[in-house]
């Protein structure tokens, strides 16, 4: 049996299966009467933004990012909340920081300054349930639940679908239909797709997430090599050939050495392939994850980092071939011809099936990395923030330079990302590989609408096709899509909450969460109708497929 699979498409999953979701370790603790921790005195006088606690009561109560602590003293006997940002270690303490400013002068030594953090569960030292085990039971009680119901309130990631196409009359559309035929999908509540691909007889066509097509041709002369992705703003990304969680082996053959490339974009967790940020930093030294600004958008709890894994899409040794990739954009549709990948070495591994932009360009490099000028006669072909490959000295290679501003004849605000750049003032024929579409009648035309290439119900999640169609052959269609209920049901929150407290109560330490004699109803009881309440709300959400 083989230590590591090249398994070529992703398995249907979770988008983020550590994404705590269906409830919370704190809305369990609330459900089995368990009250925060003891309070603690403060190690130090308070300061505007930040408290101290000893090393010893920040271990033993297990303080986290997050948290929230309830400050007081006696000059301030109500006291007030803040949520922890950061926690640093000083010569104070260890020092607990807070974004929203606090009166210091309330909250000193001398007027016994005290700190409680308000979480029941955390991952201190002291004896009882640790808030990482319950969080750990949290993810096992969410994927029970979408496996009893057949459906998710979390973004669940299907992967290669293979369906057939059903059409009414070839070519033709009937009474009452503006289509030529349907493609039902295996679950509903579709939020996004990503890529539909359409068999031809010898290739599949892409309507929905822009693609590029890469084939490892030369594993071994790839060694200090990489590939760079750019979604289209927001920073750039190199994935470097090395041992590095953040980086992907070429080793072995061209098909392991795909299959590493795949895996560092998809964020493998079964290879332990770690994020790999975009960032507006120059990122020539070989550093994966450098500094600089992170591409953030907005989420449930605030901005968070997207990465790679966020904005592209891998498959590799899949029917496209060995040793072959193909990576899309997960921005639906036209938005994904925005994104630009670059690679070291085309003649090592090459790039295909993209828009392709060639033109002659002069460098201008005295600025200095991060204000490189690249000019043209036109620019206007290019994208307006994205990756260009540059011959240098040195045979087959590329410098990769990532530009943040294209003005019609220049490109600007250049990073060397990769490699060498040739000398200051030499005009050397410059490349771009942008994704793309391949929509009836090219790019420019054709788009997902009711009265163009294809629309979708979301909700039935069927696929409705007018102008582009497949093959008349089984399997044709090849869909890649996110489904999940984009509310979370409190009912799905109680039934959760309710499966996450029955577990904690059958564990070794039920008699911390819940001691002896201060409860109405025997352990054994509230188990079986904690458990009893949770099916009864799951099986009115259990969703069953009739074929007719």
């Amino acid at each position: 049996m083989p230590a590591v699979f090249s398994p070529g498409e992703a398995e249907t999953r979770p988008l983020d299966p550590d994404a705590i979701v269906y409830t919370t370790a704190q809305k369990v603790a609330d459900l089995l009467g368990v009250g925060p921790g003891e309070a603690v005195l403060m190690a130090a006088s308070a300061e505007a933004n930040a408290v101290f606690v000893t090393g010893s009561d920040y271990r033993d109560h297990g303080f986290s990012v997050d948290d929230t602590i309830l400050i007081y003293s006696d000059a301030d006997p109500m006291g007030l909340e803040r949520v922890i940002t950061a926690i640093t270690t000083s010569a104070s303490g260890v020092k607990l920081a807070f974004s929203s400013a606090i009166n210091p002068g309330l909250y000193e030594t001398t007027d016994n300054g005290y700190v409680q953090n308000q979480a029941s569960f955390t991952n201190g030292k002291l004896r009882g349930m640790k808030k990482s085990v319950v969080e750990t039971r949290i993810k096992e009680v969410q994927d029970r639940i979408d496996n009893y119901t057949h459906n998710a309130w979390r973004p669940y990631l299907a992967a290669a679908e293979y369906i057939n196409f059903d059409t009414y009359k070839p070519y033709r559309r009937r009474y009452y239909t503006d289509y030529v035929g349907t493609t039902p999908l295996l679950f509903r509540n579709v939020q996004q797709i990503l890529r539909i691909e359409l068999w031809q007889g010898d290739d599949y066509r892409e309507l929905c997430g822009a693609e590029a097509r890469l084939e490892i041709l030369d594993y071994d002369g790839m060694a200090g090599g990489a590939i760079a992705l750019c979604p289209g703003g927001g920073g750039f990304a190199k994935l470097a050939v090395g041992t590095g969680s953040q980086q992907w082996e070429a080793n072995f053959n061209n098909i392991v050495s795909a299959q590493n490339l795949a895996d560092l974009v998809n964020k493998e967790d079964r290879t332990g392939r770690g994020a790999v940020s975009f960032t507006a930093a120059t990122i020539a030294s070989g550093n994966a994850s450098p500094g600089g600004t992170t591409y953030t958008q907005p989420g449930a709890s605030g901005n968070v980092n997207i990465n790679v894994n966020n904005e592209f899409l891998a498959s590799a040794n899949s029917d496209y071939g060995n040793g072959k990739l193909k990576i899309s954009s997960m921005q639906q549709g036209k938005g994904g011809e925005n994104a630009t990948i670059a690679s070291s070495d085309p003649a090592k591994v090459s790039i295909s099936q993209t828009n392709s932009i060639e033109a002659s360009g002069t460098l201008n490099l005295t600025a200095g990395d991060g204000n490189y000028t690249f000019t043209f006669t036109d620019s206007s072909s290019f994208a307006d923030f994205g990756l260009i490959m540059i011959p240098n000295e040195s045979g087959t290679t590329r410098a990769i330079v990532g530009y943040k501003e294209n003005s019609g004849t220049v490109l600007s605000q250049g990073y060397l990302i990769h490699g060498t750049l040739p000398s200051h003032g030499t005009s050397p024929t410059i490349t771009q590989h942008r994704l793309q579409l391949d929509l009836q009648g090219g790019s420019a035309s054709g788009d997902q609408a009711r009265l163009r290439d294809w629309w979708l119900d979301h909700e039935m999640g069927i696929f409705y096709f007018n102008n582009s169609y497949p093959f008349f052959e089984w399997n044709a269609v090849k869909a890649t899509y996110i489904y999940g209920e984009r509310y979370l049901e409190k009912a799905i929150e109680e039934a959760a909450t309710k499966m996450v407290a029955a577990d904690l109560l059958m564990s070794d330490d039920r008699s911390v969460l819940i001691p002896e004699g201060s409860q109405n109803v025997d352990l054994g009881s509230k188990i079986q109708l904690y458990r009893k309440e949770a099916m009864e709300i799951l099986s009115r959400y259990k969703e069953v497929v009739v074929f007719s």
